[in-house]
């Protein structure tokens, strides 16, 4: 069984990505209106990691900048299945880390 992470907050899923600190799998709907990123987490590292993420952990902003691009792309597909009723999974296997 693959352990996973999620998260609805952005700002986590694009360090995250950037910072490769997790594998990034897919983007889908909440149910909430928001969407959840999902990563990768065998090791189950996620919470720590969100806990050096809220501590200030740093990643260059070239990297950020690309996550961060990538994964509103990732989210406004995400946003666009669900509204036709399909799965997001799709989109994922491009730009992961």
């Amino acid at each position: 069984m693959i352990c996973e992470f999620p998260t609805k907050r952005l700002q986590l899923a694009i360090f995250l990505h950037a910072s490769g600190a997790l594998t990034y799998l897919r983007a889908e709907p909440n149910g909430d209106g928001k969407v959840r990123f999902v990563f990768r987490d065998e090791e189950r590292r996620g919470s720590e990691i969100e806990f050096q993420f809220d501590r200030g952990a740093t990643v260059a902003a070239r990297d950020l900048f690309s996550s961060q691009t990538f994964l509103r792309r990732e989210m406004n597909a995400a946003n666009e299945n669900r509204k036709n009723g399909e799965r997001s999974d799709a989109h994922t296997s491009l730009n992961r880390r």
